[in-house]
């Protein structure tokens, strides 16, 4: 597999680029919730954790992944969403998730996979920290909540520290949660 072409693009989502979300949404939109459904271990649980969360402000994507034909084959997204203040991580926060495709995943040894997942997220983490002038400065967080097994044994734990995540504990639907400090600055 060569270098996909990986692009940092919060904030910066042009009509082109919109149309090749919606068609990458409208191909693999459902999978990608399967997905999420297939790591929950109970999915009536999941309103319980939503009242600690108040309603999404916006939903953006940040990275995103190309293969060879140019094709997205993987994405970064962010949601900025208002807290409740018991949660003790201020008022907003960004979460962040990231998909790649089946295809990508599997037509590529599971060593190739890797390197696009951390490419991909590498790329956001360096984006989204210098852009601190298009993120809301409301967010003093960029949370993750891991759902995927895979990203819950001691290897990932250890990449995720030391990205700079902190892992505040896990939830009732098996998931971590874990948070990253966003540096901030007010324009005047």
């Amino acid at each position: 597999m060569t270098d996909p072409r990986i692009e940092f693009v919060f904030g910066e989502v042009n009509n082109q680029l919109k149309r090749e979300l919606r068609a990458f949404w409208s191909q693999h939109g459902n999978a990608y919730q399967e997905e999420l459904k297939s790591f929950r271990a109970t999915l009536s649980n999941n309103q319980k954790r939503m009242g600690l969360l108040k309603k999404p402000i916006s939903r953006q994507p940040a990275a995103i992944s190309r293969d060879q034909s140019g094709e997205i084959n993987g994405i970064v997204f962010v949601v900025l969403r208002e807290l409740e203040a018991s949660l003790g991580l201020g008022s907003h926060a960004y979460f962040q998730r990231m998909y790649i495709t089946p295809t990508a995943r599997h037509l590529t040894i599971n060593l190739s996979y890797q390197r696009l997942a951390n490419q991909l997220f590498r790329a956001f983490l360096e984006g989204f920290d210098r852009e601190v002038e298009k993120r809301d400065h409301r967010a003093k967080v960029l949370l993750a909540e891991n759902i995927n097994p895979g990203l819950q044994k001691a290897s990932m734990r250890r990449y995720f520290a030391r990205l700079g995540f902190q892992m505040l504990g896990g939830n009732q639907l098996g998931g971590e949660i874990w948070a990253r400090k966003l540096k901030t600055h007010f324009s005047f």
